[in-house]
């Protein structure tokens, strides 16, 4: 009995060893997946992979789909299960396990742990919107790409291709919008877009959308805006007309006139013509012109014309005038200057003297001059024996020539040779009665003085009888 007992636990003790050793040689395998990613698309192929190492020569692989076995088309003895045309069946958790075979029977592994397989419908082709959406655009209009698709409970990412190729132009890939706020003609071209769902390990891209095409043309030429008179220097209170004239043969639609960037109307502005009436300071200001001619059904605008500014300014004053002698008497064939002084400095300014009659010489000046002055010798006239003179300026402002008002006149006497001799024997009556005054204030203060001196000689006082007397 006790020596049967020590035979039966060695064989127990080789056996638990035994199968210590098999427990130990068949590990529990890894399931993987060949493209390292679980989420699979309709249609595509899907291979999983039995992963096992073992000192052993494996004679056969069992995969299981949900705890169930699936049936492999390849050979048993084969280590990758593969799906050729995954759908949404296939989906669920994946397991797999090995199996050897000896002596002693079929050894089977572990089951590994599960792997799961996911697989989704193909994204739906999105749709390409432009808005608005026109035929023609014009350069400096603004456009809107849209990628449109049905709602997905997952990260997109979006792309937009121009001529097959990506839009650098657009940085954020979370949106499925694009804006291109100032078209030019190197947007024209055909555009499309797609997006990538993400997740899963793995990006999965939609189909393009179908291209869409967006033609720019240039902005059409600009046109001249004209005053009326042409000149851009007005007086308060004149008229004045703009006309936006176009380059021929275009066809003109539409015209619009702008001061300082606002839309100016009138009755005849759709005519390119702009009036302005009674012009005051306000009317001072930058003005532009634009024109629309029809192209592809569109009204397609012209770029603005060139800046046209009004100068508003007051009415000129008239010069002041003055001449030297002051008193306007000269001899015959004497001369006298002329002096004509502008209120104020312009660009340039001309100065007029002139009679009567006749203007007797202009005097132009190129810096910004006030005055000017001019000697003339003047005989005197069989007629009359003054003239009358006064002067105007012409001012140069910004391009107009304007003429002042009329000076005050101022009369000039020529004295004849019988006036002279009239005028000397004034002139020495004058001074002889000045002299005459002159003695009789000498002869005054004298007399003055003597009296004051015989008074103080009566003031002193007399001595009589020890008696003081004092004259009053």
């Amino acid at each position: 009995m006790y020596k049967v007992f020590p035979a039966c636990f060695h064989l127990w003790l080789y056996l638990l060893i035994e199968l210590s050793f098999y427990e130990a040689a068949l590990r529990r395998p890894t399931i993987v997946f060949s493209a390292s990613y679980a989420t699979y698309l309709t249609g595509e192929a899907v291979f999983l992979e039995c992963q096992a190492t073992t000192d052993y020569t494996i004679h056969g692989y069992k995969f299981f789909r949900n705890n169930q076995e699936v049936l492999k088309v390849e050979t048993s003895s084969a280590n990758k299960y593969k799906i050729r045309t995954a759908n949404r069946n296939n989906a669920g958790s994946y397991t797999c396990l090995y199996w050897i075979s000896d002596a002693r029977g079929k050894q089977e592994s572990e089951v590994s742990f599960p792997v799961s397989l996911f697989v989704l419908d193909q994204p739906s082709t999105p749709t390409l919107v432009v808005k608005p959406k026109q035929s023609l655009y014009f350069e400096g209009e603004t456009v809107t790409l849209e990628c449109e698709h049905p709602n997905l409970n997952s990260q997109i990412t979006y792309y937009f291709y121009k001529d097959t190729s990506k839009l650098h132009s657009y940085l954020d890939t979370s949106k499925s919008e694009h804006h291109i706020s100032s078209l030019s003609s190197k947007d024209s071209g055909t555009y499309d877009c797609e997006y990538l769902v993400l997740g899963h390990q793995r990006t999965i891209p939609s189909g393009k959308s179908t291209q869409q095409t967006i033609t720019v043309t240039a902005l059409s030429t600009s046109p001249l805006l004209k005053s009326l008179p042409s000149y851009t220097t007005f007086i308060k209170g004149e008229n004045l007309s703009m006309e936006c004239e176009a380059p021929t043969p275009v066809y003109v639609t539409l015209y619009r006139f702008y001061k300082e960037g606002v839309e100016l109307k009138g009755p005849s502005s759709h005519k390119g013509i702009y009036t302005l009436q009674n012009i005051t300071k306000e009317s001072q200001a930058e003005y532009t012109c634009m024109y629309w001619s029809p192209k592809s059904n569109r009204e397609i605008p012209s770029t603005q014309s060139a800046t046209k500014e009004l100068y508003i300014i007051d009415p000129l004053r008239p010069p002041i005038f003055f001449v030297d002698p002051p008193s306007g008497r000269i001899w015959d064939e004497g001369n006298v200057t002329l002096y004509c002084k502008a209120p104020e400095e312009y660009e340039r300014t001309k100065f007029h003297f002139l009679n009567d009659t006749d203007e007797i010489i202009s005097v132009s000046t190129y810096k910004k001059q006030r005055t000017a002055g001019v000697t003339i010798s003047i005989r005197k006239s069989n007629i009359t024996s003054a003239t009358k003179y006064f002067c105007q300026y012409t001012a140069e402002i910004k391009g107009r020539s304007l003429l002042s008002p009329k000076s005050p006149l101022i009369e000039i006497i020529v004295v004849t040779t019988g006036s002279y001799l009239w005028l000397i024997a004034i002139g020495v009556g004058a001074g002889i009665a000045v002299l005459l005054i002159i003695i009789g204030l000498i002869y005054w203060v004298l007399l003055a003085k003597k009296d004051t001196k015989k008074d103080t000689e009566e003031s002193k006082p007399i001595r009589d009888g020890g008696c003081k007397v004092t004259s009053l």
